[in-house]
Formats: C-alpha cells, structure tokens, sequence
C-alpha cells in the first residue's frame, strides 16, 4: 500500500481530530432539531406516545431553544386529532401549527418554509439537517415497509447472496411470497431485503458514502407505525435477513425515543416484532449499540461500520468515535446479539494513514479480540455525481487524491479502485489481522466485482463467507428448524 498518495489534513476547511463534547454526538443532534413535524395520522396511540418521548428527550437536552412543532392534517378526522395533539404537546416545544394538507408531499415544502421564516439566515443545506419530519409508512395508504434491494448486478452482492426475490416482467416480488410455480418463471435476484422506516436520517455525513450521489443527504424522515410492519414480516420465510439501515441510520437517532428508563426504543421494537416470526434483522450503525437494548433471544445481527479515529473525524463528522463503536458492539456481543460484524470503512490516504490503520487494528485487538469473528472490507466506490459533491465539500488537492484511486471507467453503476489496488488493500488488511493476533477473523469484499472477488478468494486475501447483509446458510437453518422464541412485550412502546 506504500504507493497510495498521501493527503494531508492540515489544510483550510479540514479540522485535525479533536475531543469530543460531554454530551453525546447523538443527543447533540437532536439539540440541533428547529422544526419537528408529526402527521396527524400517528398522533395518538403507541405512535403519538413515540412523538411524545422525542419531544420530551428534545426539551430536556436543549430547554432554553425548543423546536416549533407542524402537526399536519388531510382530512376532517385527522384535524381533530392534530388539535388535540397539539394541546397535549403543547408544553413541550415553542409553539404548536395545524397544517392542512392537499398531500403528503407538501409536509418538507412546508416544513422548509417554516424554517426560513423563523431562521431566515441559516444555509439551505443546514435547514435541511435542522428539520424531523415524523410520519406513518405508507401515507395514508397501505404501507410498505420491506422491499427487495435490486441493483446489485455486477456486484457480489448480486452474485454471493442470496435469493431473496424473483421478477417478471415489470413486476418484483420477495421470495417465498408467491406459489413455487410462479417463481419457476421468473428471474430469481440476488442481493438483501431492505427495511424502511428511516431514511435520510444517517447523521455520519460521510464525505465518501456512494449515498450521498444519490439521494443526497436530504431532511430526516422516520415512520412512526412500526406496528404496521407485522403482515409483511409475517409473509417473510423464516431465517430471512431485512435489513433496516441501507437508507438512513436508524441506530444512531434511537434514543431519541427512549425514555429515563430505557423504554420506547424502536430498534427493540423492529428486533420484538421480527424475532416473533423468525426473521433477522440486520443494523449498521456508526452510533452506539446502547445497554438498554434486550438482546437475549433475539435475531440480531449487528454491525459497525468502522474507520481510523483520525479519517473518521474528518470524512465521517457526525458519527460516535471508533472507540465508541467498538465498545458498543462489544456490549452487543457479550449480552446476546445472534451474529455481528465489523464493516471497514474504505482506506483514506491521508498522511501518516499507516499508523492511523495500526492504531485502529490495535484497539479492534483490546476491545473486541477473540470475540470478532468477521470483517466486510468496503473499498472507496463513487457514483458518477461524487465528484462534484465532494468538490462541493473539501479542497481540490483532497478531491483529485481520492480521485485518482479511481479506475476512470465506470463499473457496475460506480468508478472503482483498479483490480491491483483492491488486491494490495485486501491482503493488507489480512496481514494486519494477524498481525494482532486476530487471524480467525474472515473477510469478505462489499459489492465487489464477482469475477474480481473470485480471484481475491483463489489467492487468499478474502475469504468465502456472508457478507455483512446477511447470516451463514447454518443459521438460518437453524432458525427454521427451532421454535419461535416468545418475548416479554415490555419494550415494545
């Protein structure tokens, strides 16, 4: 790795590491929240009381600078509803507004414009972060929580994985849900089942995450009808993995909604509600797998995504620090979690990035160590808009450095490392495994080149094994074969 370019962070606009403040990064996040916005279809009930706890969390970590609440309505019913709401939580922000609506899709518009007649000086970029938006999944239709991820051909997530839905013609449906005879004349895919009812919501803001050049990092958005999520999970074959994280961080802003005694987590109640039908479900966080969190007897698969302390206060602003991470999933670990592990984060070649990499495997090595049992090694992968987003965010020498990682060809939807440079960075990270005495740990690419990854695994610098998506084809036997564990429902506010 000693020919990768070196990038310096002592530059204009690029901040050294630093100490982080007393409170945590992810109730500081929630300090930042101006504009709080709940349907009124999830304004009473288990969902109205989830509202209710935000916005208690909310007073409590900023009481001098509460938030202005938008209660939206779209019929008759749900006005009323929005005004007795609003005398309820009254109490608990700056000032409460009914909103009628022609549609769901007017709610950011009108959360927006609220904004900037209240705060009139702050960026549109910032607005965006300073604004929750809280919904039912489905609008005022049927919801639908669990999809099929589909556009990972070329990738190894489209040819390692596996089948977790067929198409036909224009029309995709999950695996299992339909007659074998049906699936018979369809085209199986390959790839994961994602889990939405957070998006937009990752607070990491990582400066290299392909999502950025897709859908932005646009106004946070959670559903508040968790409950409603249970037919589809009931349709689901046993052993299947959802996973819940792809499009927002659902972990991160998880206490938000808890209360002083460790009730109201909606990570618990995803985990209660899946676990009951015998399906797994999948988080990635760069937050903290919090001890109020039950994990015995659930179906949790549990991973961090992780980088050197030095990179991750840079390219990853937002998240809780690696040692933090890492002590989380240790937790997780040690008090149930079924399978767990560790997504690296892709190599930024900043200056002295060696021994930044040497400190993160040694604290990998005190933290976790005989204990991590798996690696999914991320490489830089940027979608064709990146370049100009990161032009938008950091200097130009920082820009073309990580561009010049890049084969200048666009590859399965993404430009990407040349087939040498992902070869050296693999065997690195082997080498630097066991160098910290963490050889049993196996490895595997995420979203690599199939043919690329297959001459990875014939040389020995990956090995076969699931990718962080998923669980090994032993466990999810195992949970088709074992009864359904049945769980105390204290958790489930």
């Amino acid at each position: 790795m000693s020919s990768l370019p070196e990038i310096s962070l002592q530059m204009e606009g690029i901040s050294p590491p630093c100490q982080r403040t007393s409170m945590p990064v992810m109730l500081e996040r929630l300090a930042q929240i101006d504009v709080v916005t709940l349907d009124a279809a999830v304004a009473d009930g288990i969902a109205g009381e989830r509202a209710r706890r935000l916005l208690e969390n909310r007073r409590r970590v900023a009481p001098d600078r509460l938030p202005i609440l938008l209660l939206t309505a779209h019929n008759e019913a749900e006005e009323q509803v929005a005004q007795e709401a609003a005398r309820r939580f009254g109490s608990l922000v700056e000032s409460t507004h009914v909103i009628n609506e022609s549609g769901r899709n007017d709610t950011a518009v009108n959360a927006l414009a609220w904004h900037r007649r209240c705060w009139p000086t702050v960026t549109e970029q910032e607005r965006k972060t300073r604004i929750l938006l809280l919904g039912r999944r489905g609008g005022g239709g049927k919801p639908q929580f669990i999809a099929p991820f589909v556009g990972g051909a070329g990738t190894t997530c489209g040819a390692w994985t596996p089948v977790v839905a067929y198409q036909r013609g224009k029309t995709t449906w999950i695996a299992g849900t339909r007659s074998r005879e049906e699936e018979r004349k369809a085209t199986p895919i390959r790839g994961f089942l994602r889990g939405n009812y957070a998006q937009g919501v990752c607070p990491a803001e990582c400066s290299f995450c392909y999502l950025r050049g897709l859908q932005g990092m646009g106004i946070k958005g959670i559903s508040l009808n968790l409950e409603d999520a249970i037919p589809e999970l009931e349709r689901l074959s046993r052993g299947s993995v959802v996973n819940w994280a792809e499009l927002g961080g659902p972990v991160e802003e998880d206490s938000w909604f808890v209360d002083e005694d460790g009730r109201g987590s909606l990570v618990q109640t995803i985990l209660d509600l899946s676990t009951e039908r015998g399906i797994v479900s999948f988080f990635l966080t760069k937050g903290v797998y919090e001890p109020y969190l039950d994990l015995q007897g659930r179906l949790a698969l549990l991973a961090i995504s992780l980088n050197a302390p030095a990179i991750s206060s840079v390219f990853e602003p937002g998240g809780a620090t690696p040692e933090e991470r890492l002590k989380g999933l240790a937790w997780a670990i040690d008090h149930g979690a079924m399978d767990h592990t560790i997504r690296l984060g892709p190599i930024i070649p900043i200056i002295g990035y060696k021994d930044h990499y040497h400190s993160l495997f040694e604290m990998m090595r005190d933290i976790l160590g005989t204990r991590l049992k798996r690696i999914t090694i991320d490489i830089l992968r940027f979608s064709p808009q990146m370049p100009g987003i990161l032009r938008a965010s950091f200097p130009e020498q920082i820009v073309s450095s990580l561009l010049t990682e890049m084969e200048p060809a666009v590859k399965a939807h993404k430009y990407r490392p040349s087939l040498h440079r992902q070869q050296r960075f693999y065997h690195w990270v082997r080498a630097m495994l066991a160098h910290y005495e963490m050889a049993q740990v196996k490895t595997t690419p995420c979203k690599a080149d199939p043919a690329e990854a297959l001459l990875f695994l014939k040389a020995g610098d990956i090995t076969s094994m699931p990718c962080a998506c998923h669980i090994s084809y032993r466990d999810r036997e195992a949970i088709q074969k074992h009864p359904l564990p049945v769980l105390a429902s204290k958790f489930k506010q």
